[in-house]
């Protein structure tokens, strides 16, 4: 499954583009532009409890060490900060994925994945379909142009980093 979490046209528009890398995700759900933060909030669960076992999961957005969603920061742009998407993906995606990508950028090598992850074990141990899940995320600036890799090349691209759920 392949989300996209962020309103800009641009990032749209190439997640939906023929060599985007988006295809071998699976289905490709865009949050619908012009949404609230809590309409898109709810969206996002909706799509996060729609993950099958087994099935990869992609999140693109922009982003920061900190949040992922538009890039700017005015009243209608979303946000979801390490620690919200940390539980939504403990409260709302039931079904353990085979990977996860954060398709957003990050300032440091302690990426959004990370402190997501570190925040998910400290808070959710419960959350046993996120056990042994791997997450990835980079740590610099990716053009929006650039392919995400598919879910089988992860472990071959050096832009990416993971970071295993333990609970």
């Amino acid at each position: 499954m392949f989300i996209v979490a962020t309103q800009d046209p641009r990032t749209r528009g190439n997640s939906e583009g023929p060599d985007s890398g988006a295809e071998a995700w699976g289905a490709l759900l865009p949050i619908d532009a012009g949404l609230t933060q809590a309409q898109a909030d709810r969206q996002l669960a909706t799509y996060l409890a729609g993950v099958q076992a087994g099935e990869p999961l992609c999140i693109r957005a922009h982003g920061s060490d900190e949040r992922i969603g538009d890039a700017a920061a005015d009243a209608k742009d979303w946000r979801w900060t390490y620690k919200k998407l940390a539980w939504m993906l403990a409260t709302h995606l039931t079904a353990k994925p085979s990977v996860v990508l954060i398709r957003a950028c990050a300032e440091e090598v302690t990426n959004f994945p990370t402190q997501m992850v570190v925040h998910l074990e400290s808070n959710w141990p419960g959350a046993n379909h996120l056990d042994g899940v791997v997450i990835y995320g980079y740590n610099a600036p990716v053009r929006i142009s650039t392919p995400i890799p598919s879910p089988q090349q992860l472990t071959k691209n050096v832009q990416v980093q993971p970071v295993i759920v333990s609970l």
